[in-house]
């Protein structure tokens, strides 16, 4: 098995962070008797680092994302800037505002800067012409959060999103909710698709049709999740459960089901998605799916690192698993709440 960053520093009793300043020599942080000793655990362990670089890096990474403002982003963008930091390596970050030009040229303007890889948070649902360039020029992508149909990527970390939805759905269902709406993402981007397949598999588990009217199109904003209900209560659509793609449009819903006088959860229940900080401190607490936000974003720059320096990778498409975490906004059972995983 081979001996990794991590069981280096297990073993010289120190962090990762040090680790990595001594393989990268690195002399600013860590004494001269720590030195020593990682060292020595490094020649008795026939330790490879795979961060060194060879005389072409840059030891930049470029990172692409749709939207700094949202607080799952900014908590992708630290975990991978961490990782990274931790193996010697720089981030350059790209916000696109979900433009595609942006995010074409974010890309030009990282291959201009020869940047060693990229990990790409797409925009887009089909590879276009200009993604040929990573494969033209050799440079290892890796796709984070949303696939990519037709791309040429290295790798890509992933949640389960069909099973995250199938799991909120199911809940609300065992709550006896028949008519449970659903604030979607942008309409075809691959995380919409796959949550929506997770509703529609709750429905069929459980024999209840599904409604296309149900289902109302947000852009993961405040604004969308309020619309959304709005839309509903205005065209006479009923409703007892709502499902958003994510704790954002949640906070939106909320807000118009309390001016529409809903109690919640007694008149309807909801549940978000990606358990951000303020989901915990809205009122009632809101029920969401938890991603695992920290570990997609540090896989995602360790599995990018491999890449660049030649080892090889184990596997393309990595799916983690999601949890549902079970708060105010959703009823009790029996006077118990229930945590479902």
């Amino acid at each position: 098995m081979r001996v990794t960053m991590e069981d280096i520093a297990r073993m010289a009793g120190v962090s990762k962070a040090t680790v990595s300043r001594v393989v990268n020599g690195i002399e600013q942080g860590v004494g001269p008797e720590t030195r020593r000793r990682v060292l020595q655990i490094v020649k008795e362990t026939n330790y490879r680092s795979y961060s060194l670089p060879s005389q072409n890096q840059s030891k930049t990474l470029g990172l692409i994302i749709p939207d700094i403002i949202n607080p799952f982003f900014g908590e992708l963008v630290k975990a991978i800037e961490g990782e990274a930091t931790e193996q010697g390596y720089t981030v350059l970050l790209g916000n696109t505002d979900f433009s595609m030009e942006k995010e074409e040229r974010y890309l030009s303007i990282f291959l201009a800067k020869r940047v060693d890889g990229i990990i790409l948070v797409t925009t887009a649902q089909t590879a276009g012409e200009h993604y040929q360039r990573l494969k033209k020029y050799s440079v290892p992508c890796v796709l984070v959060d949303r696939m990519l149909a037709g791309a040429e990527y290295t790798a890509g970390i992933f949640v389960d999103n069909s099973y995250a939805l199938f799991m909120a759905c199911s809940l609300l269902i065992q709550h006896r909710n028949e008519k449970i709406a659903l604030i979607s993402g942008p309409r075809n981007i691959s995380t919409s698709v796959e949550r929506i397949q997770g509703y529609r598999d709750a429905l069929e588990q459980y024999r209840l049709p599904f409604e296309e009217r149900l289902i109302k199109y947000g852009d993961y904003t405040f604004e969308s999740g309020y619309r959304a209900i709005m839309e509903l209560e205005r065209e006479g659509t009923r409703f007892t459960g709502v499902l958003a793609a994510n704790d954002t449009m949640a906070l939106g819903a909320i807000k118009a089901l309390k001016e529409l006088t809903y109690a919640i959860p007694e008149d309807v229940e909801i549940i978000g998605f990606d358990n951000i900080g303020f989901s915990q401190l809205c009122d009632p607490p809101l029920a969401t799916i938890q991603q695992p936000t920290i570990e997609m974003g540090r896989r995602a720059a360790d599995t990018l690192i491999r890449a660049i320096v030649g080892n090889p990778i184990e596997t393309k498409n990595i799916h983690l698993q999601p949890k549902l975490v079970v708060r105010g906004s959703v009823k009790t059972i029996y006077g118990e709440r229930i945590l479902y995983v």
